[in-house]
């Protein structure tokens, strides 16, 4: 039986409810029998979504879902839990109504005063939930930055629960708080190397789990060392899972990482090809946190010369298109943030960047092999909308700029004449929403036959004017174009005077429970490019297939 009622408006500037007053500790009877109106017309919420929505302190923020009861006469319910009545005092909330995913309208604010519970006075007058977020969001904040402040914190957090024992045993008996504290413990421990060599609590495991094991013999048999042998994995969506993001079942996805890394011992270089992590929620130092676990795991651990580029996802764009249509400045990964944590300002395996670019090239002389890696998500973004946005988020949205295109033609595809060239990028070069496509493929084409082209772009936020000329270099080896973010696998052929191969390859991650715990939870490649033959075999893991092109 619902304790408050009312109607909540889409269009008028206030709601009429007065103040609600509700009892924190009363997780199962403040409930609340809401309409929604648009225009004095009840709102139809058949198909939709309503999420309560409110915030405490800067990055305490709270959406709780509704149930819908009468979808046409826009009725709906939602019970407060204490998640809710965080803190002592007068509260602002409102309800976010979605479809699909993308939000379509939502209520004006409402107030509604949050009464103490003798309990949860106990600590500093407020809620245990305030307490115990503040510790965990400074936790996070601390991580995020890897500032010099996470040892202290941790051991003014141990002091905590050690001084508060039976008082958190009785306001927090499932533990969830302190798990994901712990958990945060952990993660700092895996990130600043003193965890302590137990492969279940490794990034992804020491060794892969034994349900992989007789798969990865059978691929390992296949494997000759005489070719040049690639490791190639993409759009594994490493995140933290447990349902924060779309990818459900994430946590398994490290150790898939694990799995392609047990084989380093065959392979000429290890090739991560875009959307590493997936990045889609709210939170930009999650995000961030994300990205820095990944490189710890694919990079600083590798035993052979290992290259990540990036993906439409990675430096964080969806959650903002998704919730509110915009990105904003401030909310997604910078370049330079990605250079920490790609390790471009180091160059690790001796690899040639522009500078400390997010592109490169590496030279394999003892099987005269160059691998080139490109950054597909080179969006311009000094450009912006009227209202501050982003106009290229990256999303939705690939380019390359002249920068890196006059550096591919003027340097990296320079070679010496009995080099074979292979190209790494995570978008497919003929997407549409690839700004400058076009003129990458002359490129390729023009290094192919030894000849000169101009490079012109027709995109006005994205401009290229310049000429790629391989005449004095002449005719050359193109092995291919291999390629992500599509999720599936298959072959193009490019160009106009000449051709090549494209390759894409399938999505790393996955979301079919039925997965769990079969080598075909798992998804990546071994190219084995064979220079006499001009041939090139694909091994697949897990899902993947196995396939070969010639060129």
């Amino acid at each position: 039986m619902s304790k408050w009622a009312g109607t909540l408006s889409t269009t008028e500037p206030y709601n009429h409810l007065g103040v609600l007053p509700v009892r924190q500790g009363n997780v199962n009877s403040e409930i609340f029998d809401f309409k929604i109106v648009q225009n004095g017309v009840p709102y139809d919420l058949t198909g939709l979504r309503v999420l309560f929505c409110t915030s405490f302190k800067q990055y305490i923020l709270i959406e709780k879902e509704a149930t819908v009861l009468k979808p046409k006469e826009g009725l709906f319910q939602f019970v407060m839990d204490d998640d809710c009545m965080q803190r002592v005092g007068d509260q602002e909330g409102y309800f976010e109504i979605y479809e699909d995913g993308v939000l379509l309208d939502t209520t004006q604010n409402f107030t509604y005063t949050i009464q103490s519970s003798i309990l949860k006075m106990l600590i500093d007058g407020e809620s245990y939930i305030q307490r115990l977020e503040d510790l965990l969001n400074q936790l996070n904040d601390a991580i995020a930055n890897s500032n010099g402040e996470i040892d202290k914190l941790l051991e003014d957090w141990m002091k905590f629960v050690e001084d508060n024992k039976e008082l958190l045993e009785s306001i927090d008996p499932g533990g969830a708080l302190l798990n994901q504290l712990n958990e945060l413990q952990k993660q700092q421990e895996e990130l600043n190397g003193t965890l302590q060599t137990n492969a279940a609590l490794q990034i992804g495991g020491e060794t892969p789990r034994p349900v992989f094991s007789s798969a990865l013999n059978l691929l390992r048999q296949k494997i000759d060392q005489t070719k040049f042998n690639v490791l190639h994995m993409t759009d594994i969506h490493t995140d933290y899972g447990y349902e924060r993001t779309s990818w459900k079942y994430a946590q398994y996805f490290w150790s898939h990482l694990t799995n392609m890394q047990s084989l380093q011992d065959l392979a000429d270089v290890a090739i991560y090809n875009g959307d590493n992590a997936d990045c889609y929620i709210k939170d930009k130092e999650i995000s961030e946190q994300q990205q820095r676990k990944f490189g710890i795991k694919a990079i600083r651990s590798a035993a052979i010369p290992t290259f990540v580029n990036l993906g439409n996802h990675d430096n964080g764009s969806p959650p903002f298109k998704r919730d509110i249509g915009k990105v904003m400045p401030g909310d997604i990964i910078t370049n330079e943030e990605f250079k920490d944590f790609y390790e471009s300002k180091t160059k690790l395996f001796d690899e040639v960047r522009n500078g400390d670019s997010l592109y490169f090239y590496k030279d394999f002389e003892d099987k005269k092999i160059r691998v080139i890696g490109l950054n597909t998500n080179d969006n311009n973004q000094n450009v912006f909308n009227a209202d501050g946005t982003y106009k290229y988020g990256s999303h939705d949205h690939f380019a390359m700029q002249q920068e890196q295109l006059k550096w591919l033609a003027d340097v990296a595809l320079k070679v010496p004449i009995d080099y074979h060239v292979i190209v790494f990028g995570h978008c497919p070069i003929h997407d549409e929403k690839f700004d400058n496509r076009e003129c990458l493929i002359k490129i390729l084409e023009a290094y192919k036959l030894g000849t000169t082209v101009p490079i012109k772009s027709v995109y006005p936020d994205h401009l290229v004017n310049f000429t790629a000329d391989f005449t004095q270099q002449g005719p050359a080896t193109l092995v291919g174009y291999i390629c992500g973010h599509w999720h599936d696998e298959g072959f193009n052929q490019l160009g106009e005077s000449i051709k090549f191969t494209q390759m894409r390859c399938l999505n790393g991650g996955f979301s079919d429970p039925t997965l769990i715990d079969t080598p075909q939870e798992d998804c990546w490649s071994v190219l084995s490019v064979d220079t006499t033959a001009k041939k090139v075999d694909v091994f697949g893991f897990g899902r993947a297939t196995n396939r070969s092109f010639t060129y």
